[in-house]
Order: structure tokens, then sequence, then C-alpha cells
């Protein structure tokens, strides 16, 4: 609170894109092992800014998983990209590097590849497949961040990264807020263009200084920086407000991750327990990471339907979520994207679709919160 006022006392007139916004900029590409970030006003934003700057030929394929959330796709074909899918492995939710290369053509371009719901892609083997095919890695980093693999950052192993600041990630923007993180110059510059609306001032950190401003012109006429538009752009800029929320956040992210492993841990190890009725998720091997809720799957065989579990939890204020998307092909937003030269079931990610479900494992859970979660699951058992 005391950093909001702050920016609202002593920054009135800067409420876009001023010092905060840098220093966090500075402090997450740091942590995600990139030498620059532009920070925007989501994670969704984000990954529609990343596939912008990179500038591929329309029609150009990317790779990504048919499990996944919708703004990893939208983005693809906004940008006149064109999605091609894989399946997931059933329990760790992450793509299924078996199949990726069987769907590289000399049309593909890039991987984009989540980190979905905090579990860490093996961002190793990715990266020798992209070498391999010469391919663009983007990494949707949207639900968490502080996480390392064999001890290292992944991030150092992408192209392109993204994160998301949402209400219930890991931290948080006062709710909203994204990075786009690079380590070429020239892409970030681009990236900083584009999120604000493409005008040139962008590039100069909307500089007021008239030694900058005043020494172009547009088709002959002598023009301000302000308003000369070199790109198609977006207003994507972020708030100092959320940037100033966010670094706050920041200091407390190693006691947020240890409190989400913690709770994650309990929850494993009570619903393991029924391992009969649901198929538990598998963390990457040598990887630590905070995931943003607790995936499960109710099996086929159980007595009850993932439905009927979700009402019994919600009617008594135990906030359920399916796992994203499920196989996004059924959507109807997506079902466009059916190629017909390939197949609308991926296996895995509809087993998600029919039986997964989340439940929060957040750094803001009690021991008395946990505790009512499995008598609730108590009572819902007794019927079976």
């Amino acid at each position: 609170m005391d950093a909001v006022v702050d920016v609202l006392e002593n920054d009135s007139l800067a409420l876009m894109g001023g010092r905060r916004v840098l220093e966090f900029e500075k402090n997450v590409s740091n942590l995600f092992g990139k030498n620059f970030g532009c920070m925007v006003n989501s994670g969704s934003s984000a990954n529609l800014l990343a596939l912008s700057i990179l500038g591929l030929p329309p029609g150009s394929e990317i790779i990504t998983p048919a499990l996944t959330f919708s703004t990893t796709v939208a983005p693809i074909v906004q940008n006149q990209l064109k999605p091609v899918f894989v399946d997931v492995e059933s329990n760790t939710f992450l793509i299924d590097y078996n199949q990726i290369e069987d769907k590289i053509s000399n049309l593909t371009s890039g991987m984009m590849v989540p980190n979905l719901i905090g579990n860490i892609a093996d961002w190793k083997r990715l990266k020798s497949i992209a070498d391999k095919h010469n391919l663009i890695l983007i990494e949707d980093s949207a639900d968490t961040i502080g996480y390392t693999l064999c001890g290292d950052n992944s991030g150092k192993l992408s192209d392109v990264t993204t994160t998301s600041f949402y209400a219930s990630h890991i931290i948080t923007g006062a709710g909203f807020g994204g990075m786009v993180m690079v380590n070429d110059r020239e892409l970030i510059d681009k990236a900083a263009l584009l999120r604000g609306w493409g005008r040139r001032s962008s590039r100069k950190s909307e500089s007021e200084n008239i030694n900058e401003r005043f020494l172009s012109t547009v088709d002959g006429v002598e023009y301000d920086d302000k308003f000369i538009f070199d790109e198609l752009g977006y207003n994507f800029l972020p708030s100092e407000i959320s940037a100033a929320f966010g670094h706050v956040q920041l200091e407390k992210l190693g006691e947020n991750i240890k409190k989400r492993e913690q709770n994650f841990i309990r929850l494993y190890d009570y619903f393991n327990s029924h391992k009969d009725w649901f198929i538990l998720p598998q963390q990457t091997d040598y990887t630590t990471t905070a995931w943003l809720a607790m995936p499960l799957i109710v099996r086929q065989e159980a007595p009850f339907t993932r439905r009927e579990l979700q009402i019994h939890f919600e009617e008594n204020n135990i906030q359920t979520r399916t796992i994203f998307t499920g196989n996004v092909l059924r959507q109807p937003g997506f079902a466009s994207l059916i190629d017909k030269n390939d197949t609308l079931s991926f296996p895995n990610a509809d087993e998600v679709m029919r039986g997964g479900f989340l439940i929060g494992c957040h750094h803001g859970l009690t021991e008395e919160d946990l505790n009512y979660v499995f008598s609730q699951f108590d009572d819902f058992s007794q019927k079976y």
C-alpha cells in the first residue's frame, strides 16, 4: 500500500512507464536470466507482443500444446501465423516432447510452450530440438516465476520469455501486468515501440527532452516525435502503480514460493491417499517451482464425476476451476483452427478436459484452510 501511495503522492503526473516500471523490468528480467524486459498491461498482451516483435512471415507454423490457455494460442493466429498442435504428457500437463519433431515442416518457425499451471517444461530438451531445426523458442511462463531447472533458470534457454502478474499469480502487479523478456537489443526496442502505440518517442522512454523530440520530419514536415508513428502498434503501456505493487511483491517471492511448495505437498499427500480416484500431477525432474494451483484428474472409474465434486466444493466455499482450455480445439472459439489434414483428438488433453480440475495451493492458504478442504472431501467421499 505504501508503494502505491508513494506513486500517487510523488509521481501523479507519471502514472505510466516511469522509473518504477524501468526498475521492475530490470529485476524481473534478471530473475528470468534475460538482459532486457518490457513491461506491459497483462500476460496476454505480453504473448501478443512477443510474437509481434519477431516479424515472422504470414503462414509460418508455431508448434504449441493442445492443453493450454487461450491467449497462448490466440496471439499466434492474431499474427497471421498457424498453430500446429501436439498432445501433452498424461500427468505433467506439459507438451509431449516425443511428438514435436513429427510436426515440424518446412513452414515451422518456432515453438510456443507454456509452463502450464507452474510445472516447468524440460527446456533443455526443447532447446535441443529448436537448435536442431533452427526454430525460435518462446517460453510462456505466465503461471510461475522464480523457478529453477537443474539449479538454474530455464529462461536462459528460450529466445523470448513472457510472464504475467495477474491477480491470482505468484506475484501480482495490483491485479494485472505482464512482461516480455529477451536478450536482443533490437527486439526490446521494437517491443517498446509496439507497446506504446507504435510512436517514435516510445523508443526514448517518452522523453520530454526537447533536444530529442524536435529533430524529425514526417513527409517533409517538421514534427514532434511524440506523434510520429513508425509502426502499427498497440496500447500495452504498464502502470507505475502496477510496477510499484509488483516490486514489493517481488521482495516476498522467496517466502511465497516456499509457502506454495509446502501447500502443494500437503495437498498432494492427502489426495495421494485417494489415488484410486485421482490422477495426481508429476513435477518435472530437477526442478523447483511454485505451482499456480493443484491440478487433479478424476479417474473415469471413480464413483463420482468432476462436476459433482466441483459443485460440492463450491457449495462449501472452496473455489475450483477446470484446467484451463482442456483440448483447446474443442473450445467454440478455436474450432476453426482444426487442420483438415490433422486430428481433433489429443487423448491426454481430452482426458484432462473430461476430468481435470484445479484447487488452490496459493501462499495465502493456512493450515486451517487446508484441513477444511480435506474435511470437505472426507464428507463428500463418505457417500461412496
